[in-house]
């Protein structure tokens, strides 16, 4: 059987095959097919007061908007 870098075949005691271990930093091109699959998701993103309070200040209209090369003269 041919050896492809990243991708390791586990067997039972028998030789059938088990699992498949693919390391997807080597093989890029899968990740697509596995969040169609809902294999990967991005994670729920843990919005702490701190990030809660800024986004009922934005939604009141409390933020302004910055000028970064006059950022000290606010």
């Amino acid at each position: 059987m041919t050896k492809i870098a990243g991708i390791t075949v586990e067997r039972t005691s028998r030789g059938i095959p088990r699992y498949v271990r693919i390391d997807l930093s080597k093989h890029k091109d899968l990740i697509p097919f596995l969040e169609e699959k809902g294999f990967i998701s991005e994670p729920d993103i843990k919005l702490t007061s701190k990030m809660k309070k800024s986004i009922k200040e934005a939604e009141n209209g409390e933020v302004k908007k910055v000028d970064f090369n006059n950022f000290w003269e606010i």
